[in-house]
């Protein structure tokens, strides 16, 4: 069940020639939950912040897999959106278009997209996506 419903704005990328374009999605009723770390190293304790993105299904209507992203026009990519590692999710509603990854880390809660898991198998009820974010 998604009881954190939460709004974050994804901004995925595409490579078209030799520019990489932005594009910026909205998502709404996410779960959002962090799932700290410590780490123990060899001479010190280091903390490790990671948090879970589940995006149910009732998002999902314009998402295509990574394969059909990349056969997209250019014209076609606001209108469609992936996840793919290095993209990234910022929480809240972004009205702003970027054109480059810095522009998006000078968001106050912007994470990187570092693992993806495809759960759209399952019942209807609990079919979504799982990302991990840092």
């Amino acid at each position: 069940m998604f009881t954190n419903h939460t709004t974050v704005t994804l901004f995925c990328s595409k490579k078209l020639g030799r520019e990489k374009v932005w594009t910026r999605h909205v998502l709404h009723n996410v779960n959002f939950h962090g799932t700290d770390q410590l780490l123990n190293g060899d001479k010190e304790v280091k903390r490790r912040e990671e948090y879970v993105i589940r995006v149910p299904a009732a998002e999902l209507e314009q998402y295509v897999d990574a394969y059909s992203w990349k056969a997209l026009a250019a014209e076609e990519i606001h209108d469609f959106f992936t996840f793919a590692k290095g993209d990234y999710i910022v929480k809240g509603i972004v009205e702003d278009d970027v054109s480059s990854s810095t522009e998006i880390l000078k968001f106050h809660e912007a994470y990187e997209i570092t693992e993806i898991t495809e759960n759209l198998r399952a019942s209807s009820y609990s079919q979504h996506i799982k990302l991990v974010v840092k």
